[in-house]
């Protein structure tokens, strides 16, 4: 069956956003005094493979994306992951327009934690089965429309909500863009979706390779002490053209 040109549209960009609103799923859980919320930390991250599943939706005349995450649970293997069919995967949610496979990445951050608010959002954290592959429902994201596209450009910030503390670890390089005004923002994630032989170790020379706008710069530094980015809310990010996630360094 042809798809309509609009949902083509769809499928090729929304996972430009996605991956910039997704967090990983924790390992451990914490108390809280409100059993409605949850904060759930992760360690030794770094390097670390996942996938995601995007079911998008029409919610409010909106455009919105159910974000499950495979980190935490698994790896993504290999085989199970190609063998991902989003026909089948559109059928299991009622009002589902496409499902979007996000991945294979590679987290960059060392720790992290995240903090849901049943309030919010009563399905995060829930863990399901996706024929064999096990996954969590992480957050739902609103999917932008820019000139009648869904989706983000690379190399232009996004705003996403999230409550999250992201570490990087001095033991590791960090990479970052620099924008023409001074902002700094560094990789949180490495991508092989558009470059599946992408590695940590090309990460040093990827400047090389990517179509910065003008101004722009790409660096690889060591930090002496750990970084941690803090965000109670709204969290700046954006992506380059391999779909690699940076978040503004504050």
């Amino acid at each position: 069956m042809t798809r309509p040109p609009a949902l083509k549209i769809l499928l090729a960009s929304v996972a430009a956003f996605v991956v910039l609103a997704s967090t990983p799923a924790m390992s451990s859980a914490a108390t809280s005094p409100n059993p409605l919320v949850t904060v759930r930390k992760s360690d030794h991250m770094y390097n670390n493979r996942y996938c995601e599943y995007l079911f998008v939706r029409v919610e409010d005349s909106k455009l919105v994306g159910d974000v499950w995450n495979t980190f935490g649970l698994n790896k993504c293997p290999a085989d199970q992951w190609k063998a991902s069919d989003p026909t089948a995967l559109k059928g299991l949610f009622p009002g589902t327009l496409a499902v979007k496979l996000n991945g294979p990445r590679y987290w960059l951050i060392d720790k992290a934690s995240i903090t849901w608010d049943k309030r919010i959002q009563p399905l995060a954290g829930t863990v399901t089965s996706f024929f064999g592959l096990k996954m969590r429902m992480l957050t739902t994201v609103d999917i932008p429309i820019v000139n009648g596209v869904p989706g983000v450009a690379p190399y232009v910030e996004t705003i996403v909500n999230r409550r999250t503390n992201f570490s990087f670890s001095r033991r590791h390089p960090i990479h970052q863009l620099v924008s023409p005004d001074g902002h700094v923002y560094v990789m949180q994630a490495y991508s092989q979706i558009r470059d599946p032989k992408l590695t940590r170790k090309k990460l040093g020379a990827l400047g090389s390779t990517l179509a910065l706008p003008e101004g722009w710069k790409y660096r690889t530094r060591r930090i002496k002490h750990d970084l941690t980015l803090k965000t109670n809310g709204a969290t700046t990010v954006l992506q380059d053209e391999l779909e690699n996630t940076y978040q503004l360094v504050k």
